[in-house]
């Protein structure tokens, strides 16, 4: 809908999801960059760039080191933004076709420091009690999953050791389950970044680990590239 690439709605957006006036003020700092990133040919892999709101882009862009790894459920963009500015990145990634393409645009670069890892939901008994709220049933509530198991795709981070990773990033699917899967291999200090997270159900089971194992840093619905609506992407602090 081309209505919503107009100021008009980037402004009743940012009235909507602004919790004060400085807040409004700085999301319109990133309507040029949002109004830009709808040009042809601009997305998030061709611009090498995370998938995430601007707020948190600019967060991260200020915390990443050369000495940072990062563990991502979900690759693409954020797999280059990474890896242009970390030390080492793993990824697992569910789609086939999506993983080769991305395995070729990281084996492309001359500085090797992704892992990647490809592993597919796996067909389970259909069960209506199963919900993908629930991080025990390691489930994706995207259409045409509902009965697939994502434990193993959501376990590939059992293979680093704890306390192994800097930075976290949840944007794949079962995101539930991958928040508390992957909270032991979080450094102490380190990031655990949600995307989409104006999706209740990814908060049903987690606001307790979230109130009393981390700080958070980043959240409420912002401005993001690419995409007419804005986003929370969330950024918590492990303590």
């Amino acid at each position: 809908m081309s209505w919503k690439k107009s100021t008009f709605w980037f402004f009743f957006q940012s009235v909507k999801y602004a919790g004060s006036l400085a807040d409004f003020q700085k999301m319109w700092t990133f309507k040029n960059e949002w109004f830009a990133s709808f040009k042809h040919g601009r997305n998030s892999v061709a611009d090498g760039q995370a998938w995430l709101n601007f707020p948190a882009l600019e967060y991260l862009k200020n915390y990443l080191s050369g000495d940072h790894r990062v563990f991502e459920y979900g690759g693409g963009g954020s797999t280059l933004f990474f890896g242009n500015r970390v030390k080492f990145v793993a990824t697992v990634e569910n789609d086939r076709d999506w993983f080769a393409i991305l395995s070729e645009k990281m084996k492309a670069k001359t500085d090797q420091n992704w892992q990647g890892f490809f592993q597919e939901g796996e067909p389970t008994t259909p069960n209506p009690k199963r919900s993908p709220a629930n991080p025990d049933d390691f489930m994706s509530n995207a259409p045409g999953h509902a009965d697939l198991s994502y434990e193993k795709y959501v376990k590939t981070i059992h293979q680093f050791p704890e306390s192994f990773f800097d930075v976290v990033l949840v944007d794949g699917r079962a995101r539930p389950s991958c928040i508390f899967e992957s909270f032991s291999h979080l450094k102490r200090g380190g990031l655990l970044v949600v995307d989409n997270m104006e999706r209740d159900y990814y908060h049903t089971a987690a606001r307790e680990l979230f109130a009393q194992k981390f700080t958070t840093e980043l959240a409420g619905c912002k401005p993001i590239p690419y995409s007419q609506d804005f986003v929370n992407t969330m950024i918590l602090k492990k303590l």
